[in-house]
């Protein structure tokens, strides 16, 4: 059942099990894309069922799906949407997690691991690559712009729940963070997509540069890579390593 974390942007998320139960494996949290949202990117793809036996944190990123949706371009960097995922964290009393992130969610996934190391043990970063999503695009007249982004953007307005105005927000938000490749000292990492995806067409040098793995999905691009059975078992099977005695867990 959905749930809402209070807040000046109040945060719609999913819960399956208990994210502060001891053990040895953490919760997982599941970072939705650009326009998508947990049930949509996740749910309906059939995550909770491969990650059977994982507690499960699945929220809407602020400005989708049930979460708050303010119209302050500043709102959205990831440095503010890695502090509602601390915040979230916080409520659950879940003191660590492994992230997976698609897409957007990826990158957000990766600002989280950057800025508390602490809070993630391991991390996946799919559909994600090192180029520019919001290359070619206007994104002050999303509206109307012909780039891929600009397409996808009012695609994304069609989902319900979903508020362009917002969206466009969120899009400004993040491109004024460009990404840089540091990566998080001490979290393992793992890269996949579909081999078709255009979003991750340089994945495997970045993952080169930051000494991770990559796992490309045959025949799979960036809008259905992530129903794949394939991924979804490279993820489990990365979640489940366990780490050196004495290092990391």
């Amino acid at each position: 059942m959905d749930q809402v974390l209070s807040g000046e942007v109040p945060l719609r998320y999913a819960v399956e099990g208990d994210p502060a139960a001891p053990g040895e494996a953490p919760p997982v949290l599941l970072l939705h894309g650009y326009g998508s949202n947990h049930e949509l990117n996740w749910l309906r793809t059939g995550w909770p069922a491969a990650l059977e036996g994982r507690a499960l944190i699945a929220p809407d990123l602020r400005g989708h799906g049930g979460s708050g949706k303010p119209g302050d371009d500043g709102a959205y960097t990831p440095e503010r949407i890695a502090g509602d995922m601390v915040r979230l964290l916080d409520a659950l009393g879940a003191d660590r997690v492994d992230a997976v992130g698609y897409s957007m969610g990826a990158r957000n996934a990766w600002e989280l691991a950057l800025r508390h190391p602490g809070r993630v043990r391991r991390l996946v970063l799919a559909g994600f690559g090192p180029r520019d999503p919001f290359a070619g695009a206007d994104l002050h007249a999303l509206d109307r712009d012909s780039s891929p982004f600009g397409r996808m953007h009012r695609v994304a307005g069609t989902v319900p729940g979903n508020d362009l105005d917002a969206l466009a927000a969120c899009a400004r938000g993040q491109a004024s963070r460009p990404f840089t490749p540091e990566p998080a000292p001490g979290v393992p990492m793992l890269f996949a997509a579909g081999e078709r995806d255009a979003v991750a067409a340089d994945a495997e040098e970045l993952a080169a540069s930051c000494g991770a793995e990559v796992v490309r999905v045959p025949g799979r691009d960036h809008a259905n890579a992530v129903s794949a059975r394939a991924l979804k078992e490279a993820v489990r099977g990365f979640l489940a390593v366990e780490a050196p005695a004495g290092g990391p867990r």
